[in-house]
């Protein structure tokens, strides 16, 4: 890692709560040993000794936990970890100086040699120098932090390795969701026209010009990793236009539709298989067509999308088409199992449903 990218991860790792619950609790450990090795009377005798006895387990505990590990993570490029003996050698260098700065910080604390020997248990008379405290502690801690450090970084590169390969994953399913929904967008469209040029050549020539306009507009659209609920909007208002040629009175369209939600980022095609799977199986096989209402609502922290039509009933398993089962698989991948999508009957309307729990995407 550069120092940028190694000061992002420090900063991060300062923000999860994992590291910090093992400092606190190796913190309390140490510090209840501490006491239990010197009596709080004896601590409390000596200016500065009781505050070193309740502090200094702490830092050598974030010392620990969140500094040991920087060494090991520093390269100067684009990798992730040292090499192994280039790693062993900064970290020790680096935890060196850091005990040298609490030594050298609990000696400012206990000042008097005696009284921080027996601050630290010796026997009375006992003096300790601070080279000798600063040698003992070198010999014990630095290797310890240079171990401790080297398996925590091992163990965190794993963790984002494992998580870029997730995201990566999630990536790759969300190009190959995309790619498969425009093709059946269009094929759809062009059976629909195939009834058209029989019927009325003069529209069908004009819906021909529309569909090459709407396909542009759907590869746009798809291309992105999110879309405005507006933009939603306004690519099912080209495909009603097309369609309507199709089915002129007997389609009735009717919007209720929340405009201060406009600039939500969604997943792209969220509305539009809704709308094409109502015209496809509702309205267009019925001889007197149907009414499609189209719903958009705030609804606690998240919103909630309906499209209802009437026509033919519910002839389709929720799911089985491949523009609904592309829509779960989205919806999954976007805001994870609390989004909900259900295609039902309701009386004589057949109703689709999606219920997001949160107006931000996890993905």
């Amino acid at each position: 890692m550069r120092l940028g990218p190694l000061q992002q991860h420090f900063r991060e790792r300062l923000r999860k709560r994992t590291p910090w619950a093992a400092v606190l609790a190796f913190a309390v450990l140490f510090t209840a040993l501490q006491f239990m090795l010197v009596p709080a009377s004896v601590q409390m005798r000596h200016p500065g000794a009781l505050a070193n006895a309740l502090l200094m387990p702490l830092m050598v505990s974030f010392c620990y936990g969140f500094l040991s590990p920087l060494p090991w993570r520093w390269t100067g490029d684009e990798r992730l970890r040292a090499p192994l003996a280039r790693g062993l050698v900064q970290a020790l260098l680096f935890n060196a100086l850091v005990i040298v700065a609490l030594v050298g910080l609990s000696w400012f604390m206990v000042r008097n040699a005696s009284l921080k020997a027996e601050a630290m248990g010796l026997a009375p008379g006992a003096k300790g120098t601070f080279r000798g405290i600063l040698m003992v502690n070198l010999v014990v801690g630095a290797p310890m932090m240079t171990i401790i450090g080297g398996i925590i970084s091992f163990a965190v590169i794993t963790e984002e390795e494992k998580a870029t390969a997730e995201r990566r994953l999630e990536e790759a399913q969300w190009v190959l969701l995309r790619g498969q929904l425009s093709p059946h967008v269009l094929f759809n469209s062009l059976n629909g026209l195939a009834e058209l040029v029989r019927q009325d050549p003069v529209a069908a020539e004009q819906a021909i010009l529309d569909l090459s306009e709407l396909y542009q507009a759907l590869l746009r659209h798809g291309d992105r990793a999110a879309a405005p609920l507006g933009d939603e909007r306004a690519l099912v208002q080209r495909f009603l236009s097309v369609e309507g040629l199709r089915l002129g009175a007997r389609l009735r369209v009717r919007w209720d539709w929340d405009p201060a939600l406009d600039d939500v980022l969604v997943p792209p095609f969220l509305l539009q298989p809704l709308v094409e799977n109502a015209l496809k199986h509702g309205i267009a096989p019925h001889p007197e067509g149907g009414g499609l209402a189209i719903i958009l609502r705030r609804e606690g922290r998240g919103l909630h999308l309906r499209v209802e039509n009437t026509g033919r009933g519910l002839g389709l398993v929720p799911g089985a088409g491949v523009g609904l089962r592309n829509l779960e698989a989205r919806l999954q991948l976007a805001y994870g199992p609390a989004a909900a999508f259900r295609l039902r009957s309701e009386g004589a309307a057949t109703v689709a449903t999606v219920d997001l729990p949160s107006l931000e995407m996890r993905r």
